[in-house]
């Protein structure tokens, strides 16, 4: 397939995982061009741990600064925008080599898998902690006793 029907394909996935989770509409096409920009990253890098990291890292990135654009919270935009990358063809190929009787192959797969699952948990959660060092919640100093 080509990477422009991908690319489209990617986007329509989240925006339509987006109205299901009935993300408010002046979100969803930002939630969508996030989710194109995360997988060409993904596809330019190919789908290795490093890939998905990268990949998730941008869109958690571009996530949280539309979310401080829009004065919205960062999960609104990472939940339609990660769906595309998600490994979902890796856990089920692996559960059929369990069913199949190929434990080899499904030891292979998973592990593969996990550990793009792994790299897509560790970037959401770099680029949330990122953000929240350099953008703390301004806190209302307590009135002082004396």
């Amino acid at each position: 397939m080509s990477w422009w029907v991908q690319l489209i394909a990617c986007g329509v996935a989240a925006a339509s995982f987006s109205v299901l989770m009935h993300q408010p509409w002046k979100t969803i096409p930002v939630t969508s061009l996030i989710g194109i920009a995360g997988y060409s990253v993904f596809l330019l890098l190919g789908s290795s741990t490093m890939g998905f990291f990268l990949a998730s890292l941008l869109i958690g990135v571009l996530c949280e600064i539309c979310a401080r654009l829009m004065k919205r919270a960062a999960t609104l935009f990472v939940t339609g925008a990660i769906i595309p990358l998600v490994p979902g063809i890796g856990l089920y190929n692996t559960m059929l080599y369990v069913v199949e009787g190929n434990y080899e192959r499904a030891v292979s797969v998973g592990a593969a898998t996990l550990l793009g699952i792994c790299g897509i948990a560790l970037a959401i959660t770099m680029s949330s902690v990122i953000f929240t060092a350099f953008h703390p919640k301004r806190q209302k100093e307590a009135p002082h006793e004396e």
